[in-house]
């Protein structure tokens, strides 16, 4: 019984192997699209096709451009300790606003009062020196007194008005008038004010913290220091200059639109092939903060285009292209590069593959629904 099966199962597998090879596998072939149309007199009739030759016109320039907002450097505010002290009080988080002359920090240290009490004696020992010269000159004047005298009480009015200028300047350093000073009004503490309205980005330190001379303790940003820097590349260039107006609007928001102008072009191309444009919206909203990332559109310069007549594009498989008359009722399929649009009219890039030709202005599409029938 075995032998019998053995080779009625051997019989089986070459069948199946020649009926696998009868079969040959299917594959689908694209569809080709031939690139020129033969039309008949009848078919021409009724496409009702229209030819233009390409016209050279003045075509606005529109650039597309990205960016985000970013804080100047002359707008970014680093707060930090004229002198060495112990901080008594911040109530600042990241965030809030300030306004110009509000207390930031406040610093406690001894030697704000050593300071204050040089000054005053700096200041007590000027109008003993100047008392004395005074007195030196009038005597000299009588010849009662040595020109040398004189001449060491006016350089000791010199040297002590040097100290109390010296003194004084570094009492403003620390926030402190020198003019309203007195043995009255002596302090420990000295107030670190905001120089101007903002918004803080960082508080580093805390109550109870010794801070050294130059330590940073605060940072905020002006509000109106936010620029949009854009990045134009080299090919953009040549279209751009300061004063252009803009068009700015957050991503996926192109309905929340913000005017502009163009401020500096830094004149420098990076690595990465382009430059930075710094531009200034004039109806910046709440939203805006540093970071953000924004599209701009750019009014650049007219300038002077071969065009064909927006209808006389077609699209098919992702590609742009234009009927060229072969003359005989044919017409040639041929790919454009088309550029910016205005009134109707597409400049075209590759110019040069339709100079002298005529095109199908009007009946395009009917052209290419009968070469795409023709090929299925």
């Amino acid at each position: 019984m075995k032998l019998l099966i053995l080779p009625l199962l051997i019989i089986f597998l070459a069948g199946s192997c020649k009926q696998k090879e009868e079969t040959p596998a299917e594959t689908a072939s694209p569809v080709a699209i031939e690139s020129v149309v033969q039309l008949t007199d009848a078919q021409l009739k009724n496409a009702q096709i229209q030819l233009s030759l390409p016209e050279k016109m003045n075509i606005g320039h529109v650039i597309q451009l990205n960016g985000k907002f970013e804080v100047m450097p002359e707008n970014t505010i680093t707060v930090s300790s004229p002198m060495a002290g112990f901080v008594r009080q911040i109530k600042w988080i990241p965030g809030m606003k300030v306004t110009k002359g509000q207390t930031l920090v406040r610093l406690e240290e001894k030697e704000y009062i050593q300071l204050q009490q040089d000054y005053l004696s700096a200041k007590n020992a000027l109008a003993f020196a100047k008392l004395d010269y005074d007195r030196q000159s009038e005597l000299s004047k009588n010849q009662a007194a040595s020109e040398k005298v004189l001449q060491l009480a006016e350089e000791k009015v010199r040297q002590n008005q040097i100290l109390v200028k010296s003194l004084g300047e570094k009492l403003k350093l620390i926030h402190i008038n020198p003019a309203t000073l007195s043995a009255d009004n002596m302090t420990s503490e000295i107030i670190i004010a905001a120089s101007t309205s903002g918004t803080i980005t960082d508080v580093l330190v805390n109550s109870g913290k010794y801070v050294q001379a130059g330590e940073e303790m605060i940072r905020m940003i002006d509000n109106n220091g936010v620029k949009l820097v854009l990045k134009a590349f080299e090919k953009d260039l040549p279209y751009l200059k300061t004063g252009q107006k803009l068009l700015a609007f957050p991503n996926g928001r192109a309905d929340q639109k913000m005017s502009g102008r163009i401020d500096y072009i830094v004149n420098s191309i990076g690595d990465h092939g382009f430059t930075n444009i710094i531009c200034s919206l004039e109806n910046k909203t709440s939203e805006i903060m540093p970071g953000m990332y924004m599209n701009a559109e750019v009014e650049a310069q007219s300038m002077e285009s071969w065009t064909v007549p927006d209808e006389a594009i077609v699209s098919f498989e992702g590609k742009e292209y234009v009927f060229v008359d072969k003359g005989n009722q044919s017409f040639e399929l041929v790919e454009i590069q088309p550029g910016q649009k205005e009134n109707g009219k597409v400049q075209i890039i590759n110019y040069q593959i339709l100079m002298n030709k005529k095109i199908v202005a009007k009946g395009a599409y009917t052209l290419l629904m009968k070469m795409k029938n023709v090929a299925e």
